[in-house]
């Protein structure tokens, strides 16, 4: 039973890992395909850094009950000019642990 239940944890937290990393490459990618000018029309937003989308669940009708919150970090001219650094985090609460667990994307993208 205690392997079980071992197992069932490992379950739960590979899968929270997954969906956070699926919820980072998702926001990555359409920050990949915006121009400079929508790039910096974000980092100018009120809500900026955070997704408006938070509290985000990936799949409200499973019976999984982490929370994810989703934030970014876009940086002009960095590391040389006409090129962003993007940065997308994305945090949730471990079931398991209770410690807040994160997964970080980074990126560069040219203006061209």
């Amino acid at each position: 039973a205690a392997a079980q239940l071992s197992s069932m944890r490992f379950s739960d937290k590979s899968r929270a890992r997954s969906e956070a990393h699926y919820l980072a490459q998702q926001q990555m990618e359409a920050f990949q395909a915006m121009s400079s000018v929508a790039l910096e029309a974000i980092r100018v937003d009120a809500g900026y850094p955070n997704d408006p989308a938070n509290p985000i669940d990936p799949d409200p009708a499973d019976n999984h009950a982490a929370q994810f919150f989703r934030s970014w970090s876009i940086q002009p001219n960095t590391p040389e000019t006409g090129v962003y650094t993007i940065s997308v985090q994305v945090t949730w609460t471990g079931r398991e642990t209770g410690s807040l667990q994160l997964v970080t994307l980074e990126s560069l993208k040219s203006e061209l």
